[in-house]
C-alpha cells in the first residue's frame, strides 16, 4: 500500500497543483517514467493493520421492582479499514464533479474561484485552497488509482449493540388466569455507533477471506432493528 502526503525530491512530468504526494521511500527520486506514474515495490510501505490492539464487550443488567434493563456494548480499538468505496467512487476525473461529500469543494483542492474564474496565481491558489485535504478533480483518476493513506482510515468504534427492556407481572395478578410468568419486553439492535469512521460502518469485511479483513468495498450498511416480544408461562 501506499502512503501519501509526504513530498518526495524527485520530478514528475506534467505535475500540478492539488495532485496527491506521494513518498519516495526507496530514495532514488524516481515515482514516474516519462510522465506515467511508475510505483515500485520499493516505494510501497505498510500504512495500515486491520487488527485491533483490542476488542471486547460490556455487558450490564440492572433490575429495579419488576423492570428489568440489559446493555450490551461491543468496542474496537486501533484497527484499521480500508474503505475502498469512497477510494473508487472518486476516481471520476471529471472537471469540479464528483460523486461523494468527501470531496466537495470545501475539502478538495480548487482551481476555480467563487466568481468562476480560473486561478492560475500560485499566491491566489494557496488562500483559495488552505486547509484542503483532497487532491483536484483531474488527479483523481491516475491518484486514486493506487492504494493511498486517504482510503485507509481508524476503524476504531464503541457500538451500543444490544438494548433491552422488560417487565414481568407479580405473580399474584396472574394466579387467577392459571399463569405462572408473564413479562412483556423491547429490544433494539445496532443502536448506535461512535467512531471517527466516515463509512456507514467499521465493522465491516467485503473481500469473504480472512486473510484480508477490514476491507470496505461496497458494503450495505447495517440495519437497526427493533423486537418486541412476550414470555409466557403457564
Amino acid at each position: 500500500m501506499l502512503k501519501k502526503g509526504i513530498p518526495y525530491s524527485g520530478s514528475r512530468a506534467n505535475v500540478k497543483p492539488g495532485m496527491w504526494k506521494f513518498a519516495n521511500l526507496d530514495g532514488d527520486g524516481k515515482v514516474d517514467a516519462d510522465g506515467t506514474p511508475l510505483i515500485t515495490e520499493e516505494d510501497k510501505t505498510v500504512i495500515g493493520n486491520a487488527n485491533p490492539k483490542f476488542y471486547g464487550g460490556i455487558n450490564n443488567t440492572f433490575n429495579y421492582k419488576n423492570f428489568d434493563l440489559s446493555i450490551f456494548f461491543t468496542y474496537s480499538y486501533g484497527n484499521d479499514v480500508f474503505n475502498a468505496t469512497k477510494l473508487a467512487n472518486t476516481k471520476t476525473a471529471l472537471t469540479n464533479k464528483n460523486v461523494l461529500a468527501d470531496c466537495s469543494s470545501d475539502k478538495r483542492w480548487m482551481t476555480i474561484n467563487s466568481q468562476g474564474q480560473i486561478v492560475t496565481d500560485p499566491t491566489e491558489l494557496a488562500a483559495l485552497n488552505a486547509g484542503k485535504s483532497i487532491a483536484a478533480y483531474y488527479d483523481m483518476e491516475v491518484g486514486d488509482t493506487y492504494i493511498h493513506s486517504w482510503a485507509v482510515e481508524d476503524g476504531s468504534y464503541l457500538k451500543l449493540s444490544n438494548i433491552t427492556l422488560g417487565y414481568t407481572f407479580p405473580r399474584k395478578w396472574l394466579a387467577k388466569a392459571g399463569i405462572s410468568t408473564l413479562r412483556l419486553y423491547a429490544t433494539a439492535n445496532n443502536l448506535w455507533t461512535w467512531t471517527k469512521y466516515s463509512g456507514f460502518d467499521p465493522e465491516v469485511s467485503t473481500m469473504g477471506n480472512s486473510l484480508t479483513p477490514g476491507v470496505d468495498f461496497g458494503a450495505y450498511p447495517r440495519s437497526h432493528s427493533y423486537v418486541f416480544g412476550i414470555n409466557l408461562a403457564f
